[in-house]
């Protein structure tokens, strides 16, 4: 089976994907009967637009230009800080000034022939798309042919970034209506499409995610399920590594651990995890360990009174009905402890992730053998090392990308794994470079990876200037 698929880029600015909208509910103007509702909400809680003193958010008014400097530039969280700008009609006092002058400085807005930005004029949906367009950045342009826009319109090239984008489209007509004036509500609903594109229409909002934790020389996976539990796959090279990733995904509680192996890149952190977040499963290899992580994962196990259970092949370990955990692959017996590792399968609708521990080469070859393989997220064995990750397996895999857990040093990955990947077609990402989230519905996958900035679990993933990129299989 070969798969195909579709990257949709979209800008992100550190907000909350999946929210409860709660604090919107101030406005006294804005209810459930606003085909906006949810945007309107959305925008609030993250601070970006706010309401009048009576409580209204006044739906239905105009949006100037000094009102959409705000809005963007506290999307883009720039500096507002009251100043002078180079405009004439823009005074220090301007409540927008820091604004503008921000947005001026990143090329987002420009003023007029005269010296003059022209605060307090309205808004049209032609200049929106170029204000949004510049803000986040959009590359990608489709082909228009609305009968109102043409090719010498100042707009046009921004149009078309919007279209492509799926932040805004035309009417029936044909039309795009470039000089109609915006509302408030209609504006809120396009901003809100640009930081977080779950909400620009037919897109399907991911309820499952599974994060590649940034924990050095070692392994651990986060799964998120849709019924709110979690399975915490590995526990990395140590403590304060899985501390720092799982409290920047905001975790309390892993309600199932599974150790692959009783190497020290997989058992630094369990002792950790084990005392401090509620486990109430335990699953593991049954390979034996000596080193002293292992020792205190399992002396930990032991105080807390949680049975460890060795997995076998062909053992199930969802907690979720909805998402498959199957093993591919265990040995508790095997001569060679890599080869005897835990090979994990997810499968959420059409979305697969394979994680492949610590086997090598030929256990790579066993496993083919036996089992169907393919997945559209690999994560390579071995921490990326040329011992594992063989071309073939590379090919029964068929990934759509693949995932490196490493801290990067000489060697790690293997220079000849990344390119036969890559030549298969397989995008590559390094942990070496941040923590690796991906958010799945049932038919498509996103990914972006945080290389530092604050992050949270799946229910409230922020993404901190980094591109969303939205994968979907396909056969043929």
């Amino acid at each position: 089976m070969k798969k195909i698929w579709i990257s949709v880029c979209a800008f992100i600015v550190g907000f909350s994907l999946f929210i409860p909208f709660a604090k919107a509910a101030q406005f006294t103007d804005v209810t459930t009967n606003n085909r906006f509702y949810d945007e309107i909400l959305f925008l609030a809680d993250e601070g970006i637009i706010s309401g009048f003193p009576d409580g209204k958010f006044k739906p239905g008014q105009e949006v100037t230009r000094g009102a959409a400097a705000i809005i963007i530039g506290k999307a883009l969280e720039l500096d507002g800080t009251k100043r002078k700008t180079k405009f004439k009609d823009v005074s220090s006092t301007n409540t927008a000034s820091g604004y503008i002058a921000s947005a001026v400085d990143k090329g987002i807005i420009s003023g007029f022939p005269d010296g003059t930005f022209r605060p307090s004029q309205f808004v049209t949906r032609g200049e929106m798309a170029i204000l949004l367009s510049r803000a986040f950045e959009l590359k990608d342009e489709e082909t228009i042919n609305f009968s109102d826009v043409h090719s010498k319109m100042a707009a046009y090239p921004y149009i078309k970034k919007m279209v492509a984008a799926g932040i805004a489209a035309g009417y029936e007509d044909n039309t795009y209506k470039p000089g109609l004036v915006l509302k408030r509500e209609q504006f809120a609903a396009f901003m809100a499409r640009a930081v977080n594109p779950f909400f620009i229409p037919g897109h399907e909002t991911p309820d499952f995610s599974v994060s590649f934790l940034n924990v050095g020389q070692g392994d651990a996976t986060l799964v998120e399920f849709p019924n709110g539990e979690t399975m915490l796959i590995d526990a990395g090279a140590s403590e304060e590594a899985i501390q720092r990733e799982l409290a920047a995904l905001e975790i309390e509680k892993i309600h199932t651990l599974v150790i692959t192996h009783p190497g020290d890149g997989h058992t630094g952190g369990a002792d950790y995890v084990i005392n401090n977040l509620h486990v109430e499963k335990l699953f593991d290899s049954g390979l034996p360990g000596t080193s002293a992580p292992y020792k205190e994962y399992v002396q930990a196990a032991e105080a807390k009174k949680i049975t460890r259970q060795a997995v076998k092949t062909g053992q199930h370990l969802s907690p979720d009905h909805q998402v498959s955990v199957d093993v591919l692959h265990a040995d508790s017996l095997a001569a060679n402890m890599d080869d005897g590792s835990v090979v994990i399968r997810i499968t959420y609708g059409d979305i697969r992730y394979l994680l492949t521990s610590e086997i090598g080469a030929a256990a790579e070859t066993q496993l083919m053998s036996k089992q169907d393989v393919q997945a559209d997220i690999l994560k390579t064995a071995k921490n990326g090392a040329g011992e594992a990750t063989s071309p073939s397996f590379i090919k029964a895999v068929d990934p759509i990308m693949a995932i490196f857990s490493t801290d990067g040093r000489a060697g790690f990955p293997d220079e000849a794994v990344k390119a036969n990947l890559k030549a298969h077609g397989a995008e590559v990402f390094s942990t070496t470079d941040g923590m690796i989230v991906t958010m799945s519905s049932r038919k498509s996958f996103y990914i972006f990876q945080d290389n530092g900035a604050e992050a949270k679990s799946a229910q409230a993933h922020p993404v901190s200037a980094a591109s969303l990129k939205k994968y979907v299989p396909l056969s043929q």
